[in-house]
């Protein structure tokens, strides 16, 4: 192989007095950089900065912005910290944590343990206050754990010491958790427990033994003994509180919840049961306010049978009523018809009998006319009729002799030219009336 050549190029020669120009400002910006971090700081909202020089100086930076620190400490605290329990903690940047425990233990009046979920915000003071608690405390993270923690403890087991689970878990949550905030705000309440002897509603059951016969009487204690918690009172009659410590370096309670209590097991158990029991009562309830509505149904329905029975009667009754009414006023209108009527006949028969009076009266007035007229008449001709009666007596008599006159067996005489003995008799019959008229003086003739 050959030698490769590498071909001869100039440098350009710089000088150190060109290397240190260009250096020195390069220096002192990093410089200023360096020492801009250990002379300045930001502020960022919401925190407060406690802030030691390296002349002696302490201050509190509350502002939003730079600040200057002169190559001290600045130990940032935050506005509001807080203590809750939760499955992990929040730390800020900063390095300013809040305190996340798992669940505190509490055990509730009647010895009943559970374990509680909460979320406490706290809010810091300002000024000497803050650096009061700065001087005490050091750190955020000691303030919490020595101050913070160990009073939301202690006033959660007191606000479950006042109320039992039964308590609690039957709608006093919302109280639960006002005497949580009260008690961390304003102290702790000073109570002893007090045994009280509550007389019980029912007696206890009888025993079940054959032999003790059925005059048992009662057994067993009426009374139950059961613990309350009272508070203390001063004088006048104001609760005796223990007061936070917290609370006199200035630092406010701005929030505190009890967000969730779970009972043990037993207690767990417990209340299945209860609420089994509370769900047979209501079915059993339910029950019995479903036979009572269906006896009311049925005495309703009874109700509305004997009351459409009742109104059928009495429609009945009514229909009765008004036919017989209406039979009624139709006889009274026959009645008053047939009274109109008999009071028209009557009035007819009175008419009839007054024409018939007066036709009478007419009559006899005309009969006497008549008779008084013959009379006149017969006064006039002589008594004309009283002689033609005597006419009529006399040939009636002549008649009469006539006929018992004997008649001859043998008759004798001439034949047919002669006359009988009935000719005979006619002829002396005509004389003899011929005479009585003459005698009577009677005109016999007709016109």
């Amino acid at each position: 192989m050959s030698n490769l050549s590498l071909p001869n190029v100039d440098l350009p020669r710089v000088s150190r007095k060109t290397i240190a120009l260009a250096a020195i400002p390069l220096i002192a910006i990093g410089a200023c950089a360096a020492l801009f971090n250990q002379v300045f700081f930001y502020n960022e909202a919401g925190q407060m900065a406690h802030v030691r020089t390296i002349f002696g100086e302490e201050k509190v930076v509350e502002d939003v912005g730079y600040a200057t620190q002169w190559f001290g400490r600045t130990t940032v605290w935050k506005r509001t910290i807080g203590v809750q329990s939760a499955l992990q903690g929040d730390t800020h940047a900063s390095g300013n944590p809040t305190v996340t425990v798992g669940t505190l233990p509490i055990v509730f009046l009647g010895n009943v343990d559970a374990k509680a979920e909460f979320s406490t915000q706290f809010g810091m003071p300002s000024g000497e206050a803050f650096l009061t608690i700065a001087h005490e405390y050091r750190t955020p993270e000691n303030f919490l754990q020595r101050a913070l923690l160990p009073a939301v403890k202690e006033t959660l087991q007191a606000t479950a010491s006042l109320m039992s689970a039964d308590d609690y878990y039957a709608g006093d949550r919302n109280q639960f958790g006002a005497e949580f905030e009260n008690q961390l705000r304003d102290g702790l309440y000073l109570t002893k427990r007090k045994e009280v002897r509550v007389q019980r509603d029912h007696s206890p059951a009888q025993t079940a033994i054959l032999q003790a016969g059925t005059e048992q009487g009662q057994y067993g204690d009426s009374i139950s003994t059961r613990f309350v918690i009272e508070k203390l009172r001063d004088e006048n009659g104001v609760e005796i509180r223990k007061q936070q410590q917290f609370r006199l370096f200035g630092v406010d309670v701005v929030d505190a919840r009890v967000t969730h209590i779970d009972p043990n097991p037993q207690y767990q158990e417990r209340m299945v049961r209860v609420q089994q029991a509370l769900a047979e009562l209501a079915v059993a309830r339910q029950n019995r306010l479903k036979e009572e509505e269906e006896k009311q149904l049925v005495s309703a329905r009874g109700a509305k049978d004997v009351e459409a029975k009742r109104q059928e009667s009495l429609r009945q009754q009514i229909e009765r009523t008004t036919q017989a009414e209406t039979e009624k006023q139709l006889t009274l209108i026959n009645a008053e018809r047939e009274q109109r009527r008999a009071e028209i006949e009557k009035k007819t028969a009175e008419l009839l009998r007054d024409k018939a009076q007066v036709t009478g009266e007419a009559t006899k007035i005309t009969a006497d006319a008549e008779a008084y007229a013959r009379a006149a008449s017969i006064k006039a001709d002589g008594a004309l009729q009283a002689k033609l009666d005597a006419l009529v007596r006399i040939n009636q008599a002549w008649a009469e002799a006539a006929a018992r006159a004997p008649v001859p067996s043998v008759m004798m005489g001439a034949g047919d030219g002669g006359t009988g003995r009935q000719d005979e008799m006619g002829k002396l019959m005509s004389v003899l009336a011929t005479k009585a008229a003459r005698d009577l003086a009677v005109d016999l003739r007709t016109e």
